[in-house]
C-alpha cells in the first residue's frame, strides 16, 4: 500500500533536487526526510533518487512516480474546492492558464469581470503557451485553459469557442517593403515569429504551408509584445493576431500588408479535461466567456 505521507515527501525532494532545500521547505530534519524517502524506496522495490555530490536527481522510476504525486496532490486540492464551492461562488479558487496572447491582451478584462461578479473568488493566472497549457490540464494543475491554437490532446479535452480573432502580416513603419506582397515575395523576406508549442505560430506555419510558403524565422521570441517591437525595430515581418497590433497601426508604428489569397482567422477556446467534473467556478467562468452551451454542453472545434 503506498504511503501517502512519504508520497508527498518524496515528490518535495524530487521537484527541489536537494533533500536539505525540500527538508527547509518541509521543516523537517535532514535525517528524518532522507529516512522515509529511503522506506518508501524499500516499500516500492525501486530506486527513486540519484544521489550526486550536489544534490540529487530522479531516477527515470523517480520521474514517473513525480508525475503520477503531482496529479493525486492535485486532485486532492480540487476535491477541498469543489467541496468549498457547495457553498456557493462566496469563496473558492480558480486556477486558469492563458495563452501569451490571451493572457496578455483579453485575460486582464476577464479576470477584472469576475471580479465584480465574485469578488470571495481568487482566480490564479498562469500566462505560457499553448502546449504548456494544455499539458497542465491532463496533468490536474489547471481548472481551465484559454488557448488559440490546434495543440496536442484531441480527445483528451474538450472545450468551446468563445471568441474569432484574425491574423495579419505587418512591417515596421520604416521598412522597405512593398504593401501589397506576393506569396512569394513574403517567402524572401525576413521573419520574426513565436517559439515552437506557441498556438499562434502553428496557426502561421499550417495557413502558409496550405499555400506553398515555407519560411524560416530570422528571429524567434517567447513573448507577443517582443514580436511586436522587433518588427517595429526593422528586424523583419511577422504574422501577428490583430486584437494585440490596433494601437501600434493606428499610431502608424505598424503597417499592415495585403497580401492576396492570405486571410487567416483563428479560433480562441476555452477547454478542459473530458470528463473532469466541473466545479461551480469554472462553470461560471465559461459562462462569463459567452461559450454557446456551457460547461461539459460538447465541444466545439
Amino acid at each position: 500500500m503506498l504511503n501517502f505521507n512519504h508520497l508527498r515527501l518524496f515528490e518535495a525532494v524530487a521537484r527541489a533536487g536537494s533533500v536539505s532545500r525540500a527538508a527547509e521547505e518541509l521543516r523537517l530534519s535532514q535525517p528524518a526526510l532522507s529516512k522515509q524517502v529511503r522506506e518508501l524506496e524499500a516499500a516500492l522495490g525501486v530506486a527513486l533518487l540519484e544521489r550526486l555530490p550536489r544534490g540529487v536527481r530522479a531516477t527515470e522510476a523517480g520521474e514517473l512516480l513525480a508525475g503520477y504525486a503531482r496529479q493525486i496532490f492535485a486532485l486532492g486540492e480540487e476535491a477541498e474546492r469543489a467541496l468549498a464551492e457547495l457553498r456557493g461562488l462566496g469563496r473558492g479558487r480558480l486556477r486558469l492558464g492563458a495563452s501569451m496572447t490571451i493572457g496578455v491582451y483579453l485575460a486582464p478584462t476577464l479576470l477584472a469581470e469576475s471580479r465584480r461578479r465574485w469578488p470571495g473568488l481568487a482566480i490564479e493566472c498562469a500566462i505560457e503557451n499553448t502546449d504548456t497549457i494544455q499539458q497542465g490540464l491532463v496533468e490536474h494543475g489547471l481548472d481551465l485553459g484559454l488557448t488559440e491554437g490546434p495543440g496536442k490532446f484531441d480527445g483528451v479535452l474538450e472545450g468551446h469557442i468563445f471568441r474569432w480573432d484574425e491574423l495579419v502580416v505587418v512591417a515596421g513603419a520604416g521598412q522597405g517593403v512593398a504593401e501589397a506582397p506576393t506569396l512569394r515575395e513574403l517567402a524572401g523576406l525576413a521573419w520574426v515569429m513565436r517559439e515552437p508549442g506557441s498556438g499562434t505560430r502553428a496557426v502561421v506555419e499550417a495557413a502558409l504551408g496550405r499555400r506553398g510558403v515555407r519560411v524560416t524565422p530570422a528571429w524567434t521570441f517567447n513573448n507577443p509584445e517582443a514580436v511586436k517591437r522587433a518588427v517595429m525595430a526593422g528586424a523583419g515581418v511577422a504574422m501577428i493576431p490583430a486584437l494585440t497590433a490596433e494601437e501600434e497601426l493606428e499610431r502608424g508604428q505598424l503597417r499592415r500588408l495585403r497580401v492576396r489569397g492570405l486571410r487567416v482567422r483563428r479560433a480562441l477556446r476555452v477547454q478542459w479535461l473530458r470528463g473532469r467534473p466541473a466545479s461551480a467556478a469554472m462553470a461560471a467562468f465559461v459562462e462569463l466567456l459567452g461559450a454557446p452551451q456551457g460547461l461539459g454542453g460538447g465541444a466545439t472545434r
